[in-house]
C-alpha cells in the first residue's frame, strides 16, 4: 500500500467514516447526549412542582463538557470496533487508502467530529430543556452570571484588594491562571483520546470497560508502591519542615503544574503513536 499522503484519497476515507457515524456509534453518541437529560428528569422528579431548584448555566456547561469527553471515549472502540479483529478487520485493512490516510481519518472523528456532534446536540438540548415553562432550567446556558462574579473575584485576589485573604489561598490563585487551567483541560482531553484510540488497537470486546478497569487496577497497584513513600515522607516531619522552609510555594506548584502537564504530554503522545504503530503492523 501507498504510504504516502493523498488530499483526494483521505477525503474519500473521511467521507466514508462520516457515513458511518450513525451505523457504527450513532446509538451510542445519541444516548451520551440525552445524559444531561437525565440530570434534568431527576431534579424536576424528586423536586416539588412550584419549587423547583434551578440548575445552573455553569453546571450545565459542566454537563456539556462531560459529554464530549465521554463521546471521546466511546467513539474510537464504536467507530473503528474491527480494526484488530482477525477476520472483520480485514474490511479496514483493504481499504484503497494508505495507512497514515487512515489514521489521520481516526484522529479527526475520535477527536473532533464525534464530540463536536455531541457538542452540538447537548447545546440544542439545553436550548429546548430552557424553553420549557417548568423545569430546573430557569437560565439560558450563555448568563454564566456566577461565572463572572468569579472571574472578577478572581481579578481581585490576584491584584491584592481582598487584606483578608489567606496566603495559601493567594498562591493557589496566582498559580493556576485561567489560561493555565485551560491549558491542562485542553491537553487532558487529547490523553483521554490518545488512551481510548491506543486501547481500541488492543482489546477486541468491551473496550471503553476493559479500559476503565485496567487504568482503576494499573492506578490502584501505583498508590500501593508510592503511598509507603510518601507517608514515610509525611511522618519525618523534621525533613517535610526542611524541605518548605527553603522552597518558594509559588515556584514549587509552578514546577507541580509543569510536571504534570509534560507527563500528561508524554503519555499522550506515546499513546497516539502506540497505536498508529500497532495499526502500521497489525496482523490479520
Amino acid at each position: 500500500m501507498n504510504k504516502n499522503f493523498e488530499w483526494t484519497r483521505f477525503c474519500k476515507v473521511v467521507r466514508k467514516d462520516f457515513n458511518n457515524i450513525w451505523q457504527n456509534a450513532g446509538t451510542s453518541l445519541l444516548i451520551i447526549t440525552l445524559l444531561p437529560l437525565a440530570a434534568w428528569l431527576l431534579v424536576w422528579a424528586f423536586s416539588g412542582i412550584d419549587d423547583v431548584p434551578a440548575i445552573l448555566p455553569e453546571v450545565r456547561w459542566c454537563f456539556i463538557y462531560g459529554v464530549v469527553v465521554l463521546a471521546s471515549m466511546v467513539s474510537p472502540s464504536r467507530m473503528y470496533r474491527t480494526c484488530n479483529l482477525p477476520k472483520e478487520g480485514i474490511y479496514f485493512a483493504m481499504l484503497p487508502a494508505s495507512k497514515l490516510e487512515k489514521y489521520l481519518s481516526m484522529l479527526l472523528y475520535s477527536i473532533i467530529v464525534c464530540p463536536l456532534l455531541c457538542l452540538f446536540g447537548s447545546i440544542v438540548l439545553d436550548y429546548f430543556l430552557a424553553l420549557l415553562p417548568f423545569g430546573p432550567y430557569s437560565k439560558w446556558l450563555w448568563q454564566t452570571d456566577h461565572l463572572a462574579d468569579m472571574l472578577d473575584s478572581y481579578h481581585q485576589l490576584t491584584a491584592g484588594v481582598f487584606p483578608n485573604v489567606t496566603e495559601d489561598t493567594l498562591i493557589v490563585a496566582q498559580t493556576f491562571t485561567p489560561g493555565k487551567m485551560l491549558l491542562y483541560v485542553v491537553i487532558g482531553y487529547l490523553h483521554t483520546v490518545s488512551l481510548y484510540l491506543f486501547t481500541t488497537t488492543i482489546f477486541k470486546k468491551h473496550k471503553v470497560l476493559q479500559t476503565l478497569l485496567w487504568t482503576f487496577l494499573i492506578t490502584f497497584v501505583l498508590e500501593l508502591i508510592f503511598l509507603p513513600i510518601m507517608t514515610a515522607m509525611m511522618l519525618n516531619g523534621n525533613l517535610m519542615d526542611e524541605m518548605m522552609a527553603f522552597a518558594d510555594p509559588i515556584r514549587s506548584m509552578n514546577i507541580a503544574y509543569s510536571v504534570a502537564v509534560a507527563w500528561s504530554l508524554v503519555l499522550t503522545t506515546l499513546f497516539f503513536w502506540w497505536a498508529s504503530y500497532r495499526l502500521k503492523h497489525m496482523k490479520y
